[in-house]
């Protein structure tokens, strides 16, 4: 303990000789009384302002605060929601911003969905209203895009907006009738919504084939207020679209490419209306063996499987895009670069546990897909075996309108943590931002890698310890990458951030990034980050 204690004293002193880059301007703000809340949520409203909204069980809070004096300026709590309560999401639509959350009723053993707009200017509630009442009790999706180690409850309801915002799904899955997959028949429900929550129709409906003949893959609705769902069929591997409206359900099977493999997969519309589904594909798993001898799978990605789906449901092009061998070994040792050209010769080369964690569709129809290596190991951690969780590389790609492969590449990211640290892996991983004309990657790094080169392997950083808050920014139209060294976690301006997690950065206006850290003495304060460049 003494010599962590010694080692994160002298971190400061360490940093001495490093520079930051002169092209973010880095300043905190005036601290404020801590929120201790399992759910906060970020969000840039205009007018130089930005919103978070904290929920802490049945208590909610609402703080409103000034990008320019770097002041909180509002804060604004309540408790006046049902019982059992539950946030599902914040979702801003144009100029409004609603809180989503449901109710347990346990006499009726069913679930309530409400939604509650936020007062962009006064930082207030408005009243709820009750969106729709479940049928019976309803189970987690394990689907919804939330934060992996937020260490919460999966959210019951997916809440999804069409890609205009003119229209908002929310989807859920009933309490299966039977715990045998291969009987039950999932029942999924599916509501939506206009932009101001009023409901346009409803439907529960049951799927056309068990648990286990199909994996529900992705969802999504487009502006003329039709939900999809993209499925698979195991046995013949084939994928399934299931378009859901007022009148019902249907079902086709796709001509697509079968045989390929999935982690994950996205269902998007794009400006014309169309379905873009989108993800990593692999040609198998691959066994590996450590070297205490513990097995484990990973996932060996070989690149980018994308679709387009009319109106009509039929497939518009589908292309692959397999990653270049030059991309698969950058930053690999001497020995993984010689077996990934070997694997070539068989077209098996790729990039192992290899996730999406972002799918970005423009408006000039272009998407941009970012990937992380990520995966858990049995291994040594300081003087014993533990489960350790590895945030690697990061992988970035753009596809324009046509269906072109733009640029692809690969950023040097070295993370680690045990896996039992609930408290410090949510400080690893990476938060995405968009911005007009770039793409920002920003996450915690080891002090070492502050001089590296672009085509050096980054030293391994371990959560808890301190480290560099960096960013990459990848220019939109060309690809470019430069690196920045934004600040100095122990030491921003002479204030230390603790609990520090990714999830908690966010974009308050263009070229501008905020994060807010816990500074002891239940304070927290903001720190504002500008790119002037």
């Amino acid at each position: 303990m003494k010599k962590i204690l010694s080692i994160l004293l002298l971190a400061p002193l360490c940093m001495a000789g490093q520079k930051l880059s002169p092209d973010m301007k880095v300043s905190t703000g005036t601290p404020f009384l801590v929120v201790d809340a399992a759910s906060k949520e970020y969000v840039g409203v205009g007018n130089n302002h930005t919103i978070s909204v904290k929920t802490d069980g049945e208590k909610v809070i609402i703080q409103k605060y000034n990008v320019s004096t770097m002041k909180e300026v509002s804060r604004n709590e309540y408790e006046d929601f049902p019982k059992y309560t539950k946030v599902q999401s914040v979702l801003q639509v144009g100029e409004h911003l609603y809180y989503i959350f449901e109710a347990f009723d346990k006499k009726a053993k069913n679930y309530s969905v409400y939604s509650r707009e936020i007062d962009i200017a006064t930082g207030k509630f408005n009243e709820y209203k009750t969106l729709f009442t479940t049928k019976g009790e309803v189970a987690s999706t394990g689907y919804a895009g939330v934060n992996l180690f937020a260490m919460t409850a999966l959210p019951k309801f997916d809440v999804i907006s069409s890609f205009d915002g003119s229209k908002i799904l929310i989807r859920f899955r009933n309490k299966p009738e039977s715990r045998n997959d291969s009987k039950n028949n999932d029942e999924l429900g599916f509501f939506v919504f206009d932009a101001k929550f009023n409901k346009l129709w409803g439907k529960e409906v049951k799927m056309p084939h068990t648990e286990k003949e199909m994996d529900n893959l992705a969802f999504a609705v487009n502006k003329e207020g039709v939900a999809y769902m993209l499925s698979r069929i195991n046995a013949s591997k084939s994928f399934e679209l299931i378009t859901v409206n007022a009148d019902g359900l249907k079902n086709k099977v796709l001509p697509v490419k079968k045989g390929l493999m999935f982690n994950s997969f996205e269902l998007r519309e794009n400006a014309n209306g169309n379905m873009i589904a989108a993800g990593y594909y692999a040609n198998g798993t691959e066994a590996k063996v450590d070297w205490t001898g513990n097995l484990s799978t990973s996932m060996n990605i070989n690149g980018i499987y994308v679709f387009e789906i009319g109106k009509d449901g039929g497939i518009v092009k589908d292309i692959d895009y397999p990653f270049s061998i030059e991309l698969i070994k950058k930053y690999l040792s001497n020995r993984q670069k010689e077996k990934a050209d070997k694997r070539e010769e068989d077209g098996k080369a790729g990039i192992n546990d290899l996730v999406l964690r972002n799918f970005v569709l423009n408006s000039d129809g272009s998407m941009v897909l970012i990937g992380e290596v990520y995966y858990m190991r049995k291994e040594m951690w300081m003087t014993s075996m533990e489960n350790v969780t590895h945030f690697g590389d990061v992988v970035i790609t753009k596809i324009d309108a046509n269906g072109k492969l733009v640029w692809a590449d690969k950023m040097p990211k070295n993370q680690a943590i045990l896996s039992s640290n609930y408290v410090d892996i949510k400080g690893m991983g990476i938060s995405y931002i968009q911005g007009k004309g770039a793409h920002y990657i920003l996450f915690a790094d080891n002090r070492k890698n502050a001089n590296i080169k672009m085509d050096q392997p980054a030293e391994p950083h371990k959560g808890g310890f301190g480290g560099y808050l960096t960013a990459y920014k990848v220019d939109d139209a060309t690809g470019k990458i430069e690196k920045h060294l934004i600040c100095d976690l122990t030491d921003i301006g002479g204030i230390r951030a603790y609990q520090f997690s990714v999830s908690r950065i966010f974009q308050a206006m263009d070229k501008v990034f905020m994060l807010e850290v816990y500074i002891k003495d239940k304070q927290d304060t903001m720190v504002k980050m500008e790119l002037v460049k």
